[in-house]
């Protein structure tokens, strides 16, 4: 796009040719290269000035010219003189459609515009389609990354849009830029590589950015980031400090992570001093005081730390974290008095809360938006968990304070509330029953543990199924006492037998609940080892785990008892009963054609594969780049690949005839991407 190559000396012969009378290709060759020295090789404002004024050279004898008029327009926004260069840009758009420097500048206008939403996807859609039009080129890719890069806010960002910053970023690299942009560039990516998780590639990245002067004192806060994610402590502790030397006043965010490592490293006085220091620069630092309570606490002073989290709260009433510490102190104190108040005074003053607030918050003297009642309800679940530990009559406790609200939701989650605290506690009883099963078992306790099999480990259910012969005897015995004769003796052993196997059975279905692989194949061993009626209950729970064959076999055996309602009842909710399935993506394989191009899977990276249909990476590739127009809105338009419909899919695309959803397309770019990057990065 731009000219980088010996930039300087070409600039100078350029403007010696210009001196001598140069034809147009030549002073905008000129003007280009100024671009190029301002806006990548940290030249300025003068260099823009100077393409502008090479280019209305050449529209003074040439008006019209679509290279020219894309230059100036670009010239002026660089400058930030956006009204003149709208005039350029509206002209230029007619005759210079395929020009990348058009798309360039039509980003550069869109993010002039704001920061907003739609302003940045206005700006990313410009860019993409630079990236189109000079895909070689590293300009395009980096512009495209960092803006991409600069979107991923948090730990909710999806994957997906993480992983196509990064590939962006790492193609700009790849391509040789400019060592103006070099940094900038290992900067972005080594971020979201902590944002991705890929903690010791962005140790890597960082480290090569402590060579460039600029960015050294960069590079060590972050290597100080990575190295308490890495549980490398010291190492933190001197990146901070390293950090904290080069600056010319202090950051009390960088203190607390400071004092963040102490604590981590069992030093509270250190963490303390550290926190305190903090709290000295910035006296709304919140982290800072929690790190400063958690101390306190681990150097036994309860009383100041139990100050610290009030004071927290006092700042910041929906800070989660310090009522539940509150919460836990006054738990392992058993102060039950204190637990039940505060259940009673959060669940009163639900009513007059506001759904919606604002609060100042400390660290930035900016008001945000909190939400009052949920908060409320976040810290009537941490009391309900501290009473179900210590108060004896917790069920009372929670049900006198329904009266106290009439917003249903919440009187619904304390009812919620009882029925969980209820379950907890028969389930520590049904535990106790599973440890000893030969004296516990029974149909009516079978059914108990079914019931509460979402709150026992799996391996306490698949305990209970040790039952013998021994156990059955002992039974008949104690439970139905000294039998007068044989006959009797032995009936009440088939008795128990019956009782046993129920219990077996309802324990099968406890398992299947859990969803494990361990959980299937015992299952699956069960049904074939298993007597018949026990092998029966196995196989009815492969079916809840969506076993094809299991649910087969229970339809049989229910159309021989006349209840077929009850079995299509019963599988109704199985995976197998439809919806889309997930495609998948296969490489080198020659007998998958593409529906949409007829590529074989030999000459293509990849094919996603799915219903029988495949399509190859390069058609999925096309789809993307033309996926606004490809968009279709029939609702009964299904993805010949997944079978997921509008319903399913956050958009279908219709291309040669075959519907794709996005879905799909994700993968397959994000495969391509995968691969990308994770070779740029293996290569550091």
């Amino acid at each position: 796009m731009f000219p980088h190559d010996k930039l300087d000396w070409n600039l100078a012969r350029l403007e010696k040719d210009l001196a001598s009378g140069a034809p147009p290709d030549a002073r905008l060759a000129f003007a280009r290269g100024c671009l190029s020295k301002g806006r990548f090789h940290g030249g300025g404002d003068t260099w823009f000035n100077e393409a502008l004024t090479q280019a209305r050279r050449v529209l003074h004898k040439e008006p019209g010219h679509p290279e020219a008029l894309v230059v100036a327009a670009l010239a002026l926004l660089l400058l930030d003189r956006a009204e003149p260069a709208d005039r350029y840009l509206e002209e230029a758009s007619k005759t210079a459609a395929d020009n990348p420097m058009l798309w360039m500048a039509l980003g550069e206008r869109a993010l002039q515009k704001g920061h907003g939403p739609d302003e940045v996807a206005e700006a990313i859609a410009a860019f993409e389609r630079m990236v189109q039009l000079a895909p070689e080129a590293w300009e395009s890719h980096m512009l495209l990354g960092h803006l991409l890069a600069g979107r991923v806010k948090g730990p909710s960002t999806p994957r997906r849009e993480i992983e196509h910053a990064q590939y962006h970023l790492v193609r700009a690299l790849q391509l040789e830029p400019s060592a103006e942009e070099h940094p900038a560039l290992l900067h972005d990516l080594a971020l979201l590589c902590l944002k991705a998780h890929r903690v010791a590639d962005a140790q890597r990245l960082l480290t090569r950015l402590l060579d460039f002067d600029a960015w050294r004192a960069e590079a060590r806060y972050h290597l100080g980031r990575v190295a308490a994610r890495m549980g490398k402590h010291k190492k933190a502790i001197l990146f901070f400090r390293q950090y904290l030397a080069d600056l010319p006043d202090e950051r009390a965010d960088v203190w607390t992570r400071i004092g963040a490592s102490y604590l981590h490293l069992a030093e509270p006085a250190h963490a303390r001093e550290a926190c305190n220091r903090a709290l000295a620069i910035d006296d709304g630092d919140l982290d800072a005081r929690w790190i400063l309570g958690s101390a306190l606490l681990t150097e036994g002073a309860v009383d100041d730390a139990v100050r610290v989290f009030r004071e927290i709260l006092e700042l910041a009433p929906d800070h989660e974290d310090a009522f539940a510490e509150l919460v836990r102190l006054r738990t392992a104190d058993g102060d039950v008095r204190w637990l039940r108040q505060a259940l009673r005074s959060e669940t009163a003053v639900y009513d007059r809360l506001p759904a919606h607030a604002m609060r100042d918050d400390p660290r930035s003297g900016r008001r945000v938006p909190i939400d009052p009642r949920s908060s409320t309800r976040a810290r009537i679940d941490v009391l309900l968990r501290g009473l179900g530990r210590v108060d004896p009559e917790v069920t009372g406790t929670v049900l006198a304070c329904l009266d106290l609200t009439t917003d249903e939701g919440l009187r619904f989650r304390l009812w919620e509330g009882v029925l969980e605290l209820l379950a907890k506690k028969r389930a520590g009883r049904v535990a106790a029953d599973l440890a000893q099963p030969g004296e516990a078992y029974s149909a009516a306790a079978g059914r108990d543990v079914l019931t509460l099999a979402h709150l026992l480990p799996e391996d306490q259910l698949t305990a209970g199924l040790a039952l013998q012969e021994e156990d059955l005897r002992h039974a008949a015995v104690s439970r139905h006492g000294p039998a007068d004769d044989v006959v009797a003796h032995r009936r009440n052993i088939e008795r128990e037998r019956q009782e046993a196997r129920a219990w077996q059975a309802m324990l099968l279905l406890a398992i299947a609940s859990q969803r494990t692989p361990t959980a299937r194949n015992l299952l699956v061993r069960w049904s074939s080892d298993a007597d018949e009626e026990l092998g029966l209950a196995a196989r009815a729970g492969l079916a809840m785990l969506g076993d094809e064959e299991a649910v087969h076999d229970l339809r049989a055996l229910a159309s021989q008892h006349a209840l077929d309602h009850l079995a299509r009842r019963a599988v109704a909710s199985t995976p197998i009963a439809g919806g889309p399935e997930p495609a998948r993506l296969v490489s080198d394989r020659d007998d998958l054609v593409c529906a949409t191009c007829g590529r074989r899977g030999s000459q293509v990276s990849h094919m996603v594969h799915g219903h029988g249909t495949s399509v190859c990476s390069v058609c999925m590739a096309s789809i993307h780049e033309r996926r606004d127009e490809l968009r279709t809105r029939e609702p009964e338009v299904q993805c010949a690949l997944t079978g997921a419909s509008l319903l399913d899919a956050d958009a279908i695309y219709v291309y040669q005839g075959v519907p794709v959803s996005a879905a799909c397309v994700d993968q397959s770019l994000g495969h391509d991407e995968r691969e990308a990057i994770a070779s740029y990065l293996a290569a550091l």
